[in-house]
């Protein structure tokens, strides 16, 4: 049998929300001060510590995604995109199983740290192409590249959502989140 929810119920979904959401704002304090050198390496990179840590959904892969990255994009370099905040964003948008976290089709069924070599690759290659092709647009550059619309390894259609998925990731992690 189903009730209409009274004024007490709907105060007791209030409550239950804001202790969750002060248990959640007090975990992320806790582990951005124990964590000041990971923090700081964030800000480093123009990304937003708060929104990687709290919002990232493998955080565990995080030490191996950077470390990686750092290989490929020094900080004395231009970039036409942050290439920290956007690999987090393809990871995300991504959300591949283990072997296959990029998403690269090319070295399925390998580990983290090749899949994100890869995926390195790919991105500095395709700033190359990108300054020489006069566009201006990166995400949307590289996303007919990564993930084109139609493609036959996409049945689902759902390469049509890479561009957007990326982009929303990538305004959230980077420094600021515009």
């Amino acid at each position: 049998m189903h009730r209409e929810p009274t004024l007490k119920d709907v105060q007791h979904v209030v409550e239950l929300a804001r202790a969750f959401l002060d248990d959640a704002l007090t975990l992320l304090n806790a582990y951005v001060q124990s964590s000041p050198s990971l923090t700081r390496f964030l800000k480093d990179q123009g990304l937003n510590p708060e929104t990687v840590l709290f919002s990232f959904s493998f955080p565990e892969e995080l030490p191996v995604i950077l470390e990686v990255a750092r290989r490929y994009f020094p900080q004395n370099e231009p970039y036409p995109v942050n290439p920290y905040a956007l690999l987090l964003a393809i990871r995300e948008a991504e959300r591949g199983r283990k072997g296959f976290e990029f998403g690269i089709v090319a070295v399925k069924d390998t580990d983290l740290r090749t899949q994100c070599e890869w995926a390195c690759a790919t991105v500095k290659k395709n700033f190359e192409r990108f300054r020489e092709s006069g566009e201006k647009d990166f995400i949307a550059f590289l996303g007919r590249r990564w993930a084109p619309v139609g493609a036959e390894n996409d049945p689902k259609g759902l390469n049509r959502f890479w561009v957007g998925n990326v982009r929303y990731f990538y305004n959230l992690f980077r420094k600021g989140g515009e």
